[in-house]
């Protein structure tokens, strides 16, 4: 009936603490990984992934990412929510943003663009230096890159985290991440049949839009809840929990959504 997802009972939905302190734990790791990123900084930065089809090498920080691109279609974006150092530090300026969005949606032409150009200069470098002898092809060799921040890398890891932080004042709630992330466009693609999303009991929902205020990346929650049975399927969304405090209704889930046409036919 409508008090049940996935034949859960609502009751037992708000009782479940994980439910409650998400957004607790979801900061708490957030700032753990940020923290840590100095001293992994070529592990945690997926820009290395470039470097590592440059080098020939599948090491960590391909591995890593690529786990998250695969549980996608599961776990939606917890990547990009839960351990992207670049994220967090863009919301540093609490989505303020000195332009505003025209537009919620990201722009997809760019979006398919920023992958595009990532791949196809890193494997033309990689072909380039396999033709030349340099490399002989794709080896597995996890810890290719030292987890030494030496000036250089020093350096680097200042400017992205400047220049993420810059982005965050400039273009209000993840813009960046929703356009230019490389593997944010790719987390993207998997996300789109995210088994895990909020879930909003529209008979509880006053459509308040407070959920939407504190959205890190912009969802129109309320569109959701008013005309899409609740269902936030979008696939921006990074699982971080805010929506489910905001919501002064306790109307907000984040719940394990199996069978989405099943869970429309038991709301009609």
């Amino acid at each position: 009936g409508k008090s049940c997802l996935i034949s859960i009972p609502r009751d037992k939905l708000k009782s479940s603490a994980m439910l409650k302190k998400l957004s607790f734990w979801n900061t708490v790791s957030r700032i753990l990984f940020l923290l840590l990123t100095p001293a992994f900084f070529r592990w945690f930065n997926f820009a290395f992934i470039w470097h590592s089809i440059y080098w020939g090498v599948v090491s960590i920080v391909v591995m890593t990412w690529l786990g998250f691109i695969l549980i996608s279609p599961l776990f939606g974006r917890i990547g990009c929510g839960w351990f992207c150092f670049l994220g967090t530090t863009q919301d540093l300026p609490f989505g303020y943003g000195i332009f505003k969005q025209k537009k919620r949606k990201p722009i997809i032409w760019l979006r398919l663009l920023m992958p595009l150009g990532f791949l196809v200069t890193s494997f033309t470098f990689f072909f380039i230096r396999k033709n030349g002898g340099e490399i002989s092809g794709f080896r597995y060799d996890p810890g290719f890159f030292s987890t030494e921040l030496n000036s250089h890398y020093q350096h680097i890891w200042i400017y992205d985290t400047i220049g993420a932080l810059i982005l965050g004042l400039m273009l209000e709630k993840r813009w960046a991440c929703k356009n230019l992330c490389t593997m944010g466009s790719f987390a993207a693609i998997g996300s789109t049949w995210s088994r895990l999303i909020p879930v909003v009991d529209t008979e509880a929902c006053s459509l308040c839009t407070r959920c939407e205020s504190v959205c890190l990346v912009n969802i129109p929650l309320r569109e959701y809840a008013d005309v899409k049975n609740g269902l936030v399927t979008s696939s921006e969304c990074i699982l971080c929990g805010r929506c489910v405090d905001a919501c002064r209704k306790d109307a907000i889930k984040i719940s394990f959504v199996w069978n989405r046409r099943r869970h429309r036919k038991q709301l009609a």
